[in-house]
Formats: C-alpha cells, structure tokens, sequence
C-alpha cells in the first residue's frame, strides 16, 4: 500500500514540476525580452553585476556616475524616465529661443515689406526716368539728323555760292559745333541710360531676392525699351 502511494505521489510530482516549466518556459517566451529593449536606449549602458545576486546598472555615457541599479527592468525604466526628463529640459530650452525666433522673423517680416515696396517705388521712378530719357535720345537724333542734313546742304549752297562763302562757312562750323554738342549730350544720355538699366537690374534681382524670403511682390511696372534709337 506504501509502495503504490509512493509511486504515485512521485507520477504527481513529475508531472506538476512538467507543468511548471512549461507555464515558466511560456512565461519567458511571452514576456518582454528586456535585453532586446536596451537596444532602444543608445545614449545608456548597461552592465550586469557578478555573484550571487547579479544586478543590473544603467549609466548615461556623458555621466560618470551610475543612474539606477537594480533588475533589468526596473533600470530600463529609470532610463526611459531620465531620457524623457532629458528631453523635457531640453524642449523648454528650445522654446523660448522658437519664440524669439519668431518674433524676429515678425519683425524682419516687416522691414522686408518695407523695403519692397521702397524698392518698387523706386523702380517705378527709373522706369519713369527711363521714359524721359528715351523721349530725349529720340529728340536729339530727330535734331541731330537735321543738323547733319544742314550741314550737307550748306556745303553744296557754299560751293555754288562763292561769295557767300565765307559766310556759309561760319554757319557750317556753328552747325558742325552744335551737332558736336548734340552727338557729345546724346552719349552722355546713352551712358545715363546704362547706368540706370544696371541700377534697375540691381533692384530687380534685390526684389527676386526678397520674395523668396517672403515678400509679396507688387505689380510690376512696364520696362522701357532704352534700344529704340
């Protein structure tokens, strides 16, 4: 009778201790694998203690100093919690440099609508200039032709009419003084003009500039065409 109740609380006590490796194998293979989880933490290390009871440690790598012992997990925590303190900090650092930043860029905002439309404006009187300018290259060709045609005709009245020759001549040379005068102010126009398209140029890629920083252009005024002489 001994012998079979032996024999059976032994088939019972193998079994349970089956059973219980298979709930603790379960358990091992569902839970967390907490090592893999260090992985998710690069800026800590880890490192396990030796002997009987074998502890975990996690340091934050610019600290010297340990940040938690413990069990894997718990230290994994700690260091879940110290890396979202880290980054809390640093994001109420970051924030009031933001809004300085923007308040900057309101200002500055501000500045480059006024410079735009500084700039517009003034493109606006060049191309008025350049209008004016224009007009007044086309006057002094119109005259300067004429002079030139004066010129040609009174040459031939002087050749045909010698005794007016000498008279005739005075008037070339004052014609030919005045068409000097025309050619020399028609240059000196035609190099305004130039200067004026380089500065119009200049404001023109300065108005590109500032919209694409931001600006909103203005309407464009119309180019004069300086080459219709």
């Amino acid at each position: 009778m001994t012998t079979k109740i032996s024999k059976i609380m032994v088939v019972f006590v193998t079994t349970a201790s089956i059973a219980f490796l298979g709930i603790a194998v379960g358990i091992s293979k569902l839970g967390p694998n907490w090592r893999e989880e260090t992985q998710n933490l690069p800026d800590y290390a880890f490192a396990e203690t030796t002997g009987e009871k074998p502890q975990w440690t996690t340091t934050q790598r610019t600290e010297s100093a340990p940040l938690a012992t413990g069990s894997l997990p718990s230290v994994i925590m700690k260091s879940y919690d110290d890396a979202s303190r880290r980054n809390q900090d640093k994001v109420a650092a970051t924030t009031p440099q933001i809004e300085n930043i923007k308040t900057q860029i309101g200002r500055l905002s501000k500045f480059v609508d006024e410079d735009v439309q500084g700039i517009s404006k003034r493109e606006e009187q060049l191309v008025q200039a350049l209008a004016d300018v224009g007009t007044q290259i086309q006057t002094l060709s119109t005259e300067s032709e004429l002079l030139a045609s004066q010129a040609v005709d009174i040459r031939a009245v002087g050749e045909r009419t010698r005794e007016s020759g000498m008279r005739l001549k005075r008037q070339r040379i004052q014609i030919e003084t005045e068409l000097y005068r025309a050619t020399q102010q028609q240059r000196y126009l035609l190099d305004q003009v130039y200067q004026m398209e380089g500065i119009l140029h200049r404001l023109q890629d300065r108005e590109q500039q500032l919209i694409k920083q931001g600006a909103v252009p203005n309407q464009a005024a119309p180019a004069v065409d300086s080459t219709s002489t």
